[in-house]
């Protein structure tokens, strides 16, 4: 026992001498709280030239690469171990390590390095002639916007500030290339429509130059400031780094971004073409690109506005359109604003030049719903009823492309809540026909979508704002109806609903009152997988509604089930859509009366040819209710 004793006291012994042997100093910063004089040049990084070109700057971290380190350089900051610049000009340059460290990030002090030539061999890329005009000349930039709300490059861009991802740079701006992966997106608004991005005004100038150095002079006419100071371009990183400057942009973003000098992201230079970025950082909205754009003095000064396109994206309406607007028999249409409550859609909306609707998210002002347009197509006269009860009356004509012209105007109601979205013809007193729709049910006429005309501050035509018009017949004011469907789908997710609905949808069968009705899946399935009945709104006006499953029929053979195993709920578990579900094929949680092969993702019994039918019966009244919030989870 005494011999073992020994032995691991002389292991333990030589294990801390090999512990001690492998601690050399230069590892030693690893084991305490660093200093910012711990991140000093040779101590924590090294600064060297290349011997071949001298004005290739190499920085070197010492630190273990257990640390996250960051080099603030002339040209922006790199969160890499080893950092190589091309400077091309001569003149002294300071540079800093810092790092992550158990306190928080720290910055080393600045150390000082100097080039003492002029590189011509690193100029020469066409960013450095684009961006100041070239050696021994100079180069103004405007911010794209004026006191008129003009964008003088609006075939580039709507207006002069883009909101970007933040994975986004020159590649998927200047370049036009699509992004695998990561935070990539962009919109670039129009001043004109949204003056919360800036101001409309001349906000001054940079002018960069290649005069004995790369000097860059900013005015910003917003603030009278002038700042003279010199730039780096990194053309092979595509940023740009100010010293004793700034980047031009508007001083309403100033507190949102916290830096506008250093490596800041070129996302787009040519001859009249300038795109900046910077990050913002500091923002309740989170992060993201702001992306500056400015065209050439040059560009600005000798633009002219251009002659609008006589060549149009106009809607496509159904055929027949104008016989079903201006009706030969029913002459008189009263139209209402549609009403979500009662399942008619958006009311107002911004859509594309070919109708189609944009989906943008607008809430309603109260009881817009009530705005009545009256159109009698014999005597071509027409009333609006505005929500107050104020009116517009006059004549009206209509033309082969589906513009009417509202001879006394069409009024100016506000439909949006907060006030930025009013329902108004054209300055000519004209709205076009977007869309014009029939009732799946009675056949009649339903919606028309009337659009009035958003111009660019160059006076083209870039969207519509669309009003929703329900007509009001005789037979939809008879009673309220529910839109029934039946939902199917194999594992593979296969089945479509005109290329939209992520699943088969059946033709729409309405709910009127109690009864049976009948849904049915028309085509081959192999692998039926999904399959359940939507029932919309039902439940809002009759919440002691049920439906049950009266019969199964596939192929035309029935099948036997017991419908207290298949669950009634809410659709998609949510008791404000007021819409019933009943899940006949539930794959995640399979009613006991029918096989299911989770092996294969399949319910055997309803493998089809042909069709799966199923009849449900609707009693509207119960006297109690079927379906409660806890059932439908």
């Amino acid at each position: 026992m005494k011999i073992i004793n020994k032995i691991y006291s002389l292991l333990a012994a030589v294990m801390i001498l090999v512990m001690a042997s492998c601690s050399p100093d230069e590892f030693g910063l690893g084991d305490k709280n660093l200093s910012s004089e711990d991140l000093a040049e040779n101590i924590a990084f090294t600064i060297t030239h290349d011997e071949s070109n001298p004005n290739i700057v190499k920085f070197k971290s010492l630190l273990p690469s257990s640390y996250s380190v960051v080099f603030d350089t002339p040209q922006g900051r790199f969160q890499q171990d080893e950092v190589s610049l091309k400077i091309p000009f001569n003149g002294t340059y300071q540079a800093r390590i810092g790092v992550e460290t158990r306190g928080g990030f720290l910055w080393g002090p600045y150390a000082e390095f100097k080039v003492d030539d002029f590189c011509a061999e690193f100029v020469t890329d066409p960013l450095w002639t684009y961006l100041s005009g070239g050696v021994g000349k100079s180069k103004r930039w405007k911010l794209d916007i004026d006191a008129n709300v003009i964008t003088k490059h609006s075939d580039l861009w709507a207006g002069p500030l883009g909101f970007w991802g933040m994975d986004d740079d020159w590649s998927t701006c200047m370049m036009g290339q699509t992004a695998a992966a990561g935070d990539h997106w962009n919109w670039t608004p129009g001043i004109a429509d949204n003056s919360w991005v800036m101001s409309a005004m001349d906000y001054g100038y940079m002018e960069f130059d290649l005069i004995g150095g790369a000097h860059v002079t900013v005015y910003n006419a917003e603030t009278g400031e002038t700042l003279k100071g010199t730039y780096m371009l990194d053309t092979d990183n595509h940023t740009i780094t100010f010293s004793d400057a700034e980047l031009l942009h508007n001083s309403g973003h100033d507190q949102v971004a916290t830096n506008w000098r250093s490596g800041l992201k070129l996302m787009g230079l040519a001859d009249d073409r300038l795109q900046i970025a910077t990050v913002r950082d500091n923002s309740d909205e989170g992060k993201c690109l702001l992306c500056y754009n400015f065209v050439s003095e040059e560009y600005w000064d000798n633009w002219t506005p251009s002659a609008p396109e006589n060549t149009q994206v106009k809607p496509t309406l159904m055929t027949d359109w104008r016989d079903w607007v201006e009706q030969k028999t029913n002459k008189e249409i009263t139209y209402k604003l549609a009403n979500p409550d009662n399942e008619e859609g958006r009311q107002f909306d911004y859509c594309n030049l070919d109708g189609s609707a944009k989906g943008i998210q607008l809430t309603a002002a109260s009881g817009i719903e009530d705005a009545t347009l009256v159109m009698n197509s014999e005597s071509k006269s027409y009333i609006y009823t505005a929500p107050n009860g104020s009116q517009v009356s006059g004549k009206y004509t209509l033309n082969d492309e589906g513009v009417f012209t509202f001879d006394k105007g069409f009024g100016n109601t506000q439909l949006s809540a907060t006030g930025n979205y009013n329902m108004h013809a054209n300055a000519d007193n004209t709205l076009r026909i977007l869309k014009v729709s029939k009732d799946d049910y009675t056949g009649h006429l339903k919606d028309l979508w009337l659009g009035s005309q958003c111009l660019d501050d160059q006076g083209n035509l870039y969207q519509y704002q669309a009003y929703h018009w329900v007509a009001q017949s005789a037979s939809s004011a008879s009673g309220p109806k529910y839109k029934a469907n039946l939902f199917f789908n194999n594992s593979g997710w296969g089945w479509k609903h005109d290329g939209d609905i992520a699943n088969y949808m059946s033709t729409n069968v309405f709910i009127t009152g109690d009864g049976d009705y009948s849904l049915k899946f028309e085509g081959a399935e192999s692998n039926p997988y999904l399959l359940y009945i939507d029932v919309n709104k039902i439940l809002k006006d009759n919440p002691n509604c049920d439906i049950t499953i009266k019969s199964i029929k596939v192929d035309g053979k029935s099948v036997d089930f017991d419908d207290t195993l298949i669950p009634r709920g809410y659709t998609d578990d949510d008791p404000s859509t007021n819409s019933f579900r009943r899940y006949v094929l539930n794959p995640w949680g399979p009613a006991a009366c029918f096989k299911f092969d989770s092996g294969k993702n399949e319910f055997t019994d309803f493998k089809c040819s042909s069709s799966i039918e199923v009849v449900i019966t609707v009693k509207m009244d119960t006297g109690a209710p079927v379906v409660t919030p806890s059932e439908g989870k």
